[in-house]
């Protein structure tokens, strides 16, 4: 008897750390995405594919000098932007811009097609996620509060 139910036990540790993986994949954007209409997604995705096609143009358009700045590892990426933005030329600031503008009006409309059950579904997740504990300790260590109050990642340089 004694051997039966440690048989059984392994197999069912097993069979569960096997069906982890597959639990795991399952992402927040994946459960949000199902309570939203045939149109919401198709808009989203539509989104995904232009930010995609833009992003491709952008990173083509860049120079050796703009391409050397951003593999800088020594400065601060909000540095790294600073430098970046200021050797733009006038095709990439209207890129930036038009993808700015394409955004937002994206936004608005997907905001305009939310029911009163969706957004409630939404705020709670996104509440759910803005309280969770570990928010914000990613691989450069927790958050360190500013003097104004907002957070600041610690970048250890």
């Amino acid at each position: 008897m004694n051997l039966k139910n440690s048989i059984f036990l392994f197999g069912w540790l097993i069979t569960m750390l096997f069906n982890i993986p597959a639990f795991a994949q399952d992402s927040s954007y994946n459960l949000i995405k199902k309570e939203l209409t045939k149109e919401q997604r198709a808009l989203l995705q539509k989104e995904r594919e232009m930010i995609k096609s833009n992003r491709e143009a952008f990173k083509a358009s860049l120079t050796k000098e703009q391409l050397a700045i951003l593999r800088d590892k020594t400065i601060s990426k909000a540095e790294i932007r600073q430098r970046l933005v200021a050797t733009f030329s006038r095709d990439q600031k209207k890129m930036v811009q038009s993808q700015q503008i394409r955004l937002r009006n994206t936004r608005e409309t997907f905001r305009k097609s939310l029911t009163g059950e969706q957004r409630k579904m939404l705020k709670e997740r996104i509440d759910k996620i803005r309280n969770s504990k570990d928010r914000g300790e990613l691989k450069d260590g927790p958050r360190i509060n500013n003097a104004d109050g907002r957070k600041k990642r610690n970048r250890g340089n």
